[in-house]
Parts: C-alpha cells; sequence; structure tokens
C-alpha cells in the first residue's frame, strides 16, 4: 500500500514537472491574468493533492505531512509564479500556504475513492494549463 501512494506521489510531480517545462517554453504567451491562474491551480491543486495522500498512506504523521505538503505546495507556486512576474509569485505562495494547510486537513476523512478523485484533478487541472495558453 505504500509503495502504492508513493508511485501515485511521483506521478504528481512527473505531470507537474512536464507541464512546468511545456509552460516554460512558452511563458511569453502567458498573460498576467492566465499567469496568476496558472501558479493559484498549481499550487492549490499540489498541496491539496499531496496533502490528502499523505495523510491518507501515512496517518500518525499528521504534523509533518502538514509542513510537507504546505512547503511543496509553496515551492510549486513559487515555480510556477515566476514564470510571468512576481505578483504572480506571490498568488502561487498565497495559494500554496492555503492549500497545503487544507490537504491533510481533508485526508483525515479520506479513502480511497476521494484519493482517485484527487489523482484525476491533478492530471485534469495540469492538463487544462497546459491547453489554456492560445498559440
Amino acid at each position: 500500500m505504500k509503495l502504492f501512494i508513493i508511485l501515485i506521489l511521483l506521478s504528481y510531480f512527473l505531470v507537474c514537472a512536464v507541464s512546468y517545462l511545456f509552460l516554460r517554453k512558452i511563458k511569453y504567451q502567458i498573460s498576467y491574468h492566465l499567469g496568476m491562474n496558472v501558479a493559484m491551480t498549481s499550487s492549490g491543486i499540489m498541496g491539496i493533492a499531496v496533502g490528502t495522500l499523505l495523510v491518507y498512506g501515512f496517518p500518525g504523521h499528521y504534523t509533518l505531512i502538514t509542513i510537507v505538503s504546505t512547503v511543496i505546495a509553496v515551492l510549486i507556486g513559487v515555480i510556477y509564479g515566476a514564470l510571468v512576474d512576481y505578483q504572480t509569485l506571490l498568488s502561487g505562495v498565497s495559494s500554496g500556504i492555503m492549500s497545503g494547510l487544507m490537504g491533510p486537513m481533508i485526508g483525515m476523512a479520506a479513502d480511497l475513492p476521494l484519493v482517485a478523485f484527487c489523482t484525476i484533478l491533478v492530471y485534469a487541472s495540469f492538463a487544462l494549463l497546459c491547453f489554456s495558453v492560445r498559440s
């Protein structure tokens, strides 16, 4: 079961990295409004999904998981927000803080269908971020 959780977590980071590399190539086509949505969506969905998944897999380490998920979400918000400017970076950080704190709370009530739903949301959100840039 723990290996299953780790594989899903690695797939989250893989889809996050692939979408970042795609968006970095076309970062000059990203407007300020879209950049804010990109930063907030990426950090928000990753904070909630990582926190939910880790608390579901390792329920005895709630405090450590809350800190880890918040740091991960903030870092993703910084990375995606830096694609445009400092205002989008700040939006990514604030969204990362909120979602990093909320994810473990949701994970305390999680079961396998909720984990599957979070996984689908991660994949769908990053796909929408990549397809939202007009070429």
